[in-house]
């Protein structure tokens, strides 16, 4: 028989037929099995007034709560989200203790790879594992996929927003650009002889702007998502006790120093003037986020149970919105970004490459070793 595009549209039909015939045949026997059950089991089950399990309460006993390791936590988790955030920002704008490149190309990478494991490893398993929760009413239970739609949903509003805010600044760009007669400076080159003109500038240099400003808002993406994960974790460390306590704080200073470094990397190679202050609200947002945290659960240990429904739907939520921002931003802005979009990184040495590869796979990889506690 000969291929062609009918006959491959009517091999397609028949195909999508023979599925849908064997779908109603699996159906079917799938309803009488049902009613025999339904038949078997009587009216209580028929009726569904089989009670749904109530969520078990982790109050903290007050008598084992040690009041004075949760408040030295959180001042020790301010200093090291802290440092973490400020050291690229503060040492990019000081002549005097500037590190070299490779410092900041290790730790962009590197922190690139706490991001997207910290989606992964640590947002994912714990949003899928409350919103799957037994005790939460057959809203939730009966479909096991709502933390993957809250965080798609969460993925694609700020692709959205992102899409919209890119295309304004493109309209504003291309009004405000001259047209004619503008030389353009090769940015992978510094030799003189690479200038050109162009009639049609205007749409390149309002790329290279989009570029600028498509950092800035993917960096204040990021830390939107890593700002709403830190408060979480910060408030399950400040209910928790004993030798939990221990193992999840000492996890917790690795997690914050590593995306700490990966975020303020981010932050040091945005845009911003030199006379800017938003560097250093964006790197103390980041280094106070997680103390908040600790203070808001210190501050209601007493009352909070972490173990109620409330609660457990709320931090399920909000670890599904975190991991879709984070995995967008982790996948799109960062890794594709810097990898596959920037034509500058694949003309740099093979040695250069595949340090940034290696980089963004130790972090990845210390994320997931760090999820083993954390």
């Amino acid at each position: 028989m000969k291929i062609t595009k009918k006959n491959c549209f009517n091999l397609l039909i028949l195909s999508l037929l023979f599925l849908s015939f064997i779908d109603s045949v699996y159906a079917i026997k799938r309803r009488k099995r049902f009613l025999n059950v339904r038949h078997e089991t009587g009216d209580a089950e028929i009726e569904g007034e089989e009670e749904t399990p109530s969520c078990e309460s982790q109050k903290i006993d007050p008598e084992n709560y040690d009041l004075r390791l949760h408040v030295g936590s959180l001042f020790i988790i301010l200093v090291t989200s802290s440092f973490g955030a400020f050291l690229p920002v503060v040492t990019k704008g000081n002549p005097k203790i500037k590190l070299p490149r490779t410092v900041y190309f290790i730790c962009k990478h590197f922190g690139t790879g706490v991001i997207l494991a910290t989606s992964f490893i640590h947002m994912i398993p714990s949003s899928f594992e409350n919103l799957t929760n037994e005790c939460l009413g057959k809203v939730w239970t009966e479909y096991s996929a709502w933390a993957g739609v809250i965080a798609m949903m969460a993925a694609l509003f700020v692709f959205f927003i992102e899409y919209l805010s890119i295309k304004s600044t493109s309209q504003v760009k291309d009004k405000e650009l001259p047209r004619n007669n503008i030389v353009i400076k090769n940015l992978d080159n510094d030799d003189d002889d690479d200038d050109v003109e162009d009639d049609n500038f205007h749409s390149h240099g309002t790329i290279l702007l989009l570029s600028s400003e498509q950092q800035t808002l993917g960096v204040i993406i990021l830390e939107i998502g890593i700002c709403i994960h830190s408060v979480i974790i910060g408030m399950a460390l400040a209910v928790t006790v004993g030798s939990d306590f221990i193992s999840l704080f000492i996890a917790l200073i690795f997690h914050q120093l590593f995306e700490g470094l990966g975020l303020g990397s981010r932050i040091a190679e945005t845009n911003f003037s030199k006379k800017s202050i938003k560097p250093w609200l964006m790197s103390l947002a980041y280094g106070t986020t997680t103390p908040i945290g600790i203070a808001i659960g210190i501050i209601a240990h007493e009352s909070y149970d972490p173990g109620s429904a409330t609660a457990i739907i709320v931090q399920g939520v909000l670890d599904s919105v975190s991991a879709g921002i984070l995995l967008y931003v982790a996948l799109v802005e960062l890794i594709a970004h810097d990898f596959i979009f920037d034509p500058t990184f694949r003309k740099k040495k093979n040695l250069t490459q595949t340090t940034g590869f290696v980089c963004l796979i130790s972090g990845a990889a210390a994320m997931a070793v760090i999820g083993r506690w954390a």
